[in-house]
């Protein structure tokens, strides 16, 4: 496992707002897919109705510099512990509480319905234990093991009990994050059964996981957490992914609509057969190698353009390097882009000159945004904010300058690239992915984009 950040997942798989992910299956195909709605029509704790404009961008961008956190902590973790983990989803009915996205599971007989934080970063899924002697707050009650007729322990000599930690020929599991925030217990076999439409479910048996019994104090949500484990849908073995991978195909694909568009839409994420990529005359699918690593989607990163020019960024401030450190991620857990401190300067520097000199435009002092640049302005066809660009290697995603400013409110509009207080990852967000589909093809080491209007898929 290594040390990551768990809880600064405070954001993890797309993060574009609040949806409500409600899944269903073809019956009879290789794959499956579930629908994204998006819930800031919904109460949550998070994002009651009644919040501004700005206090809503106020909080994606918190919890964004927790997912940039998270990513830190997968470098740090890979330079000390060659175990390693990360990737996709499943097919759960899925929530986002913020930007939490939870999966809907029930575990066990009965069945213990549960909402556990869709990880897309780590293999380990747990459920808080009845009986723990370390608890978080939940509204509900803990998993109660003892009670399930299914439920049984994952003995020292199984494959999948490794790293070996053993007590009483009883295999437990051990994760620690950054901040100390941490889990364990015992690894264990139960039955899990995803909500597909109405009161239908898909079952899966003998699903290995964990029953925690040590953990973090609050590592969710401080106050009524509805949030009760994890639910890792990384690469390595004991993740959801590989485990019920003849269902998953290690590929998926999806494609996220503009949030500040104000419309009521949703659009689907597609797994295994289900994951298609199509393009056409005007939109040609361009493809780009994922680099071999399991903590996350890494890809390499050749430079940055502004306007089709390549901006003086040194190569290596992008680069994975040998210790697996640095690098480029592509995280739709976290809202904004982020880039390590060096190349933001860059960018920054450029994009400022860029509009001083174009329109004469200054940007805004002491705005008490979480946005290091903004201005108030109003862009028109002639005057308009500059166009960025991601160089791949045999790819090029053009990012308009529609994903690089975004209106905040009125006529203030902030740049949604931020610098990692990292200092050693790049992180491309959710807000830089609308209207793009992308297919991640983890058996073939492969990432896939297009353009697409996501608002009517």
């Amino acid at each position: 496992m290594g040390t990551r950040s768990l809880y600064d997942v405070p954001t993890v798989f797309w993060s574009l707002l609040t949806l409500l992910i409600h899944m269903h299956t073809r019956l009879g195909t290789n794959g499956f897919s579930i629908k994204l709605i998006p819930k800031y029509s919904i109460d949550s704790v998070l994002f009651p109705k009644n919040l501004s404009q700005q206090e809503k961008q106020n909080r994606l961008v918190e919890l964004s510099k927790t997912r940039a956190l998270h990513f830190q902590s997968l470098n740090f973790a890979n330079a000390i512990n060659s175990t390693k983990q990360g990737i996709k989803a499943l097919q759960p009915s899925v929530r986002l509480y913020s930007r939490f996205y939870v999966a809907e599971v029930a575990i066990g007989t009965p069945p213990y319905n549960v909402l556990l934080l869709v990880d897309t970063g780590s293999d380990e899924t747990w459920v808080q234990g009845e009986g723990c002697s370390k608890c978080f707050d939940l509204i509900y009650e803990n998993f109660e093991y003892k009670n399930s007729q299914t439920y049984s322990m994952v003995s020292c000599d199984h494959v999948l009990c490794n790293p070996r930690i053993c007590i009483n020929n009883v295999c437990h599991y051990s994760i620690t994050y950054e901040d100390d925030d941490s889990s364990n217990g015992y690894l264990s076999f139960e039955t899990f059964k995803f909500p597909m439409r109405e009161d239908d479910y898909v079952t899966y048996e003998n699903v290995i996981f964990g029953v925690g019994m040590e953990n973090s104090e609050k590592p969710f949500m401080s106050d009524r957490n509805v949030i009760g484990g994890v639910f890792g849908l990384a690469s390595g073995p004991r993740s959801i992914l590989r485990q019920l991978e003849r269902h998953t195909h290690l590929r998926f694909s999806y494609c996220l609509f503009d949030f500040t568009s104000g419309r009521e839409t949703y659009t689907y994420l597609h797994f295994g057969d289900d994951a298609q990529i199509i393009g056409n005359d005007q939109a040609m699918v361009q493809t780009t190698s994922l680099l071999p690593l399991e903590d996350g989607y890494y890809l390499e990163v050749l430079g940055i353009t502004m306007n089709g020019n390549l901006l003086p960024i040194n190569p290596r401030d992008l680069q994975l390097r040998e210790d697996s450190s640095g690098g480029f991620t592509i995280d739709s857990g976290s809202v904004v882009t982020y880039l390590v401190p060096s190349a933001y300067s860059v960018v920054r520097n450029e994009v400022l000159r860029y509009l001083e000199e174009a329109y004469d435009w200054n940007p805004m002092e002491n705005t008490g945004l979480p946005f290091d640049l903004c201005y108030i302005v109003q862009p028109t066809e002639n005057q308009k904010f500059p166009s960025l660009g991601i160089a791949f290697v045999g790819a090029h995603l053009e990012l308009g300058s529609h994903r690089v400013f975004k209106s905040i409110v009125d006529n203030i509009y902030c740049m949604f690239i931020r610098s990692s207080a990292v200092q050693d990852v790049n992180i491309l967000g959710a807000v830089q992915q609308q209207d793009y589909r992308f297919l991640f093809d983890v058996g073939a080491s492969l990432m896939q984009f297009v353009p697409e209007k996501c608002q009517f898929n």
